[in-house]
């Protein structure tokens, strides 16, 4: 009777791990002469990282006398990692472990994703190599391979992406980092679903070869920005950038009429999901950008463009409640420009939240009350208390929002945590 070794432990990883790595390993045990391609029927050709062209991945292999078949030779677990959390408590609480960033073609992730595998071995079979495959698991598909992402003997330090850490316990990288950049090519828009095949290959004390695979749970990729988009705002030391956005957003945002729609972008997502201080943002569906309307003297592209543009808002209604004329203009300029540029962005049925200001109190001017900005820009008008304990009223002389009554940025989603830049959520389920 063949003895197994059966793991049942899963690995967890409570962080993402940062690491490079030497070129792809020719192990002692020569694992590209084990390597079976586990591409299904029609898929497309895999690229191997070291040709430096497509090619075949069954092309560097002989596995012509590789079984399958052997029942005690399993995968039998595969566990995703966990993305670090937020360290304020609630923040915490929001996170996403199924969003996996794909970097642009010749292009690493900054942080690695390493997830768990357990199998059993039977007894005299050594394991030697381990192979992961990106994959396609988009609709009609089939499950495409897109990239091997690692081939590797497992080691105990796990250098080449491939860790022993157990017995029948590894844990492998599905990232891509700098010595095995992406390769990915294709458009993001229509890859919607990714999943990792992982494969493992042993020898027996015969010299026969045996190999098992199985498929991991569908993820949802993340993918850069589409190329062409002016940013605004910075995060130093980020580590994986904020600018991942899902397939779909993807997409949308390569339209040229959506594309339009929008000013200077600052936030959209972490690499992985990661939450950057955002109850939101998590999905790669959500945009934090510039306010509609930028006043003179404003720089849409410097730090803290986003707050000076907001004060030169409060300068101008300033000057409008002392009877400025130019400044009564700008307010003026700003209300109506808004309004009409949030109009577009209604019409678009793709959208479906909208955050903007509300307007803060004014230290040192209680003229100010909380909501002043959503007012001018709701209802045309803002009635505050003059020193004299007088009821004023700045009127733009524009009139009520004609939108008003809209449910894509509603009265409450006018707020102070928005006063310097606008939120766009976005969503693939059209709105009726």
């Amino acid at each position: 009777m063949t003895a197994t070794v059966t793991a049942v432990a899963v690995i967890s990883a409570g962080t993402l791990h940062l690491g490079g790595t030497a070129a792809w390993a020719a192990t002692p045990a020569s694992p590209d002469e084990l390597f079976v391609p586990q591409v299904e029927e029609g898929s497309e050709e895999v690229r191997d990282p070291d040709a430096g062209e497509e090619t075949d991945a069954g092309e560097d292999c002989d596995a012509s006398d590789a079984a399958s078949d052997q029942p005690a030779f399993q995968v039998t677990a595969i566990n995703r990692d966990r993305v670090p959390r937020h360290p304020d408590p609630e923040l915490a609480k929001s996170a996403r472990d199924d969003r996996v960033s794909i970097p642009r073609p010749d292009e690493a992730n900054a942080q690695q994703r390493y997830f768990g595998v357990d199998y059993t071995l039977p007894a005299g079979v050594e394991l030697t190599c381990v192979r992961v495959d990106l994959l396609n698991t988009s609709q009609k598909t089939r499950g495409t391979v897109l990239q091997t992402v690692t081939k590797a003997a497992p080691t105990s330090g796990g250098g080449e992406g491939v860790r022993s850490v157990g017995r029948g316990r590894l844990k492998v990288r599905v990232t891509f980092d700098e010595q095995h950049p992406s390769k990915v090519d294709g458009k993001p828009s229509q890859v919607t679903r990714i999943a990792y095949r992982v494969s493992l290959y042993g020898r027996g004390q015969d010299g026969g070869v045996v190999t098992t695979s199985m498929d991991s749970a569908n993820l949802f990729p993340l993918w850069r920005l589409p190329a062409g988009f002016a940013r605004f705002g910075s995060r130093p030391g980020d580590g994986g950038g904020d600018d991942w956005c899902s397939s779909f957003t993807h997409g949308w945002l390569s339209a040229a009429a959506n594309k339009a729609l929008l000013p200077e972008i600052n936030d959209v997502s972490g690499e992985h999901a990661r939450n950057l201080g955002h109850q939101t943002h998590l999905t790669g569906n959500d945009l934090d950008i510039f306010h509609l309307y930028q006043f003179d003297g404003v720089r849409a592209g410097a730090v803290g463009s986003g707050g000076l543009n907001y004060g030169k808002l409060v300068t101008a209604t300033k000057s409008a409640m002392n009877g400025g004329a130019e400044g009564r203009r700008q307010v003026k300029e700003w209300a109506e420009t808004t309004r009409t540029r949030l109009g577009r962005l209604i019409d678009n049925k793709n959208v479906v939240r909208i955050y903007y200001a509300a307007g803060s109190k004014v230290k040192g001017d209680a003229r100010f009350a909380k909501g002043w900005a959503a007012a001018l820009l709701r209802e045309g008008v803002y009635t505050f208390t003059n020193a004299k304990k007088e009821r004023v009223e700045l009127d733009l002389g524009i009139g009520t929002w004609d939108r008003i009554d809209n449910m894509v940025i509603r009265e409450k989603d006018f707020r102070t945590d928005h006063n310097d830049h606008l939120h766009v959520g976005l969503s693939e389920t059209k709105r009726k």
